[in-house]
């Protein structure tokens, strides 16, 4: 069994805690604004999550990462369940282990 940061909830809601003040102090900062609606996602904060990915479209309207991640969170909005809910846990685990763009 694999165990990541996702394990553990108190320590996702602390981050977040973090995120949201530094997005007080700069509401368009991009990397904080991806790893806030990462940490949303993951603690099931759809609506919230949701509000973070439009801010990111916003300031990036052509950036495919932003469109998939609120393509994600759509879906589970319609239709809530263990797939869709899996398919986005999956999606920003997988974006954790093999991404390059921090």
């Amino acid at each position: 069994m694999n165990l990541s940061i996702y394990d553990n909830e108190d320590m996702l809601r602390s981050v977040v805690r973090l995120l949201e003040k530094a997005r007080q102090q700069n509401a368009n900062h991009v990397p904080s604004l991806v790893l806030l609606s990462d940490l949303l996602m993951q603690l099931n904060a759809d609506g919230e999550a949701m509000q973070v990915v439009e801010s990111l479209l916003r300031l990036e309207p052509n950036n495919q990462t932003h469109a998939r991640k609120k393509a994600l969170i759509q879906q589970l909005r319609i239709e809530r369940n263990d797939s869709n809910r899996n398919a986005l846990r999956e999606y920003v685990e997988s974006r954790w282990t093999g991404t390059s763009d921090w």
